[in-house]
């Protein structure tokens, strides 16, 4: 990722998705993604 942005000459950006320790279902996941992602999207405009 680092070397690609760098290629781009970009800022990488890096979503951290908090989960339980037992893991989360994909549902789960999929949700905490797109609420990430929405998120960084809003932050950045």
């Amino acid at each position: 990722m680092l070397a690609q942005a760098k290629a781009r000459k970009v800022t990488p950006r890096l979503i951290v998705v908090k989960h339980p320790i037992g893991g989360l279902n994909a549902d789960e996941l999929a949700e905490r993604i797109a609420t990430a992602t929405k998120e960084l999207a809003e932050a950045t405009r």
